[in-house]
């Protein structure tokens, strides 16, 4: 593992969203086009890199290992919900920004951040595992996630939301990795060009969020504090311990446990942009735990590997 390779990969990000947050504050872009570039995201972008990511997966692949990644991500994505509340109670968090938290503490920045991360750790091939429980994070994302997120909760899980580009390719993208089905290799390729962009573009919104916002303010948010501790050190190391008797790869184990110690999904802001929630508590959400990922990663990585 080369530490150099991860923490340059984390401040390129930053750098990026420094290009966001400078073309802001220039007045180069509006807010109103942080909003629409979120939109853009979450209907092109974001369905498109995680149909071409069908493309990447090995034709070798062990297929106990595949079931087991299906499996803990499942169950992921079914027990995090309680934990989260019971974490915004122990935070003290307002009433009004517990979704946010939970929402925050759910879904982490698996695509985004934790494909180059997880790929700089690991190797290429630890990419395949990342996509698998991205599946995952993405049918949670776009059913639970909008329901804590929107403020209509479950009446914002109408047929039409619910068939969203980002959910209708999640299940396209199952359909397809079962059913060994590529898309023609034009068709992938176009999708792979416009879905590597999704990285680059969700940080600029999240720069472009952030110059909304008095820059002392984002390090005045006192309870974000703990809430990494919590988040991106103890959540991880808690996992490690329940997860280590369940899976006997190290290799897959460590590749769980890196993706649940990522930052707080960029896709925070971008919901927050969209359904009109807190985007400023978003903002500073990613952008603390994101700017302490640069020493928690590489701590998390060689307490455990």
């Amino acid at each position: 593992m080369n530490i150099n390779v991860v923490i340059n990969q984390m401040l390129e990000l930053f750098i990026i969203l420094t290009l966001g947050y400078i073309s802001a504050k220039r007045k180069i872009v509006s807010p109103k086009f942080g909003a629409q570039l979120s939109n853009f995201i979450l209907s092109i972008t974001l369905p498109c890199m995680m149909l071409a990511s069908v493309a990447s997966m090995p034709k070798d692949t062990d297929h106990k290992e595949v079931i087991m990644m299906f499996v803990i991500a499942i169950l992921f994505y079914i027990v995090m919900p309680f934990i989260a509340y019971f974490i915004t109670r122990i935070l003290l968090v307002k009433k009004e920004d517990r979704h946010l938290y939970m929402y925050m503490t759910i879904w982490s920045n698996v695509g985004f951040m934790g494909f180059p991360v997880i790929a700089s750790i690991f190797g290429a091939g630890a990419i395949f595992y990342a996509t698998i429980f991205n599946l995952i994070f993405n049918v949670s994302n776009f059913t639970l996630g909008i329901m804590l997120m929107s403020k209509e909760g479950r009446k914002a899980l109408d047929v039409k939301k619910f068939l969203s580009p980002g959910i209708m390719a999640s299940i396209a993208s199952v359909i397809m990795f079962s059913l060994k089905l590529q898309l023609p290799v034009l068709l992938n390729d176009t999708a792979k060009t416009v879905g590597s962009t999704t990285s680059a573009l969700a940080m600029i919104v999240i720069g472009i969020a952030l110059a909304e916002i008095p820059i002392k303010s984002v390090f005045t948010e006192i309870r974000l504090y703990p809430y990494v501790i919590i988040k991106q050190i103890l959540l991880p190391l808690f996992a490690w311990i329940v997860l280590k008797n369940v899976i006997v790869n190290p290799y897959l184990l460590g590749i769980v446990i890196v993706i649940i110690a990522m930052p707080v999904a960029t896709s925070t802001v971008l919901f927050a942009n969209q359904y009109e929630n807190n985007v400023c508590l978003a903002t500073k959400g990613v952008f603390i735990t994101t700017l302490a990922s640069v020493v928690t990663i590489p701590m998390i990585s060689y307490l455990l590997m």
